[in-house]
């Protein structure tokens, strides 16, 4: 389960209120609210916009790592470079896209979708990616070098 509670605490200690930060993503203060709560999910998109605005690791901002700060390589989020290294990693580890699919409870064609960038994988598909292969979210999202490991 994602801790989105960070969401809040780096806020907070940026001295910005949830209409600020809100603004700065260009969502309504209720949207926002309802991430920091958990209830919802952050979008990947605006994930990302929240760490580069803070020049925070992707991965300190969902408590995966102490590490706040990366060494970036870019902004913004390339969906289609994404895809690639999903592509990858499920390759290095003989998966099928149906097998990588059951893992995350979506269907093969989704996952190909994914690997070529047609569609948006959700924060928590990405974070499950994550957990399972040991990579890091900047990594996958082209914020710093890759290095791909599996637990299988």
């Amino acid at each position: 389960m994602i801790d989105f509670k960070k969401l809040r605490d780096i806020r907070e200690d940026n001295d910005l209120n949830q209409r600020k930060m809100a603004k700065i993503l260009h969502v309504k203060r209720s949207t926002y609210s309802l991430w920091e709560l958990g209830i919802n999910i952050i979008p990947l998109e605006k994930l990302c916009e929240f760490a580069d605005y803070f020049n925070y690791s992707i991965d300190y901002v969902l408590g995966l790592s102490r590490k706040r700060n990366t060494k970036r390589i870019s902004h913004g989020i390339d969906f289609l470079v994404l895809g690639k290294k999903i592509k990858k990693i499920r390759i290095q580890n003989n998966l099928s896209q149906e097998d990588l699919g059951n893992i995350l409870g979506v269907t093969q064609a989704c996952i190909a979708k994914y690997e070529k960038g047609i569609i948006q994988i959700s924060t928590s598909n990405l974070y499950k990616i994550s957990k399972k292969f040991n990579i890091s979210l900047d990594e996958l999202c082209n914020k710093e070098e890759i290095t791909i490991t599996s637990n299988l």
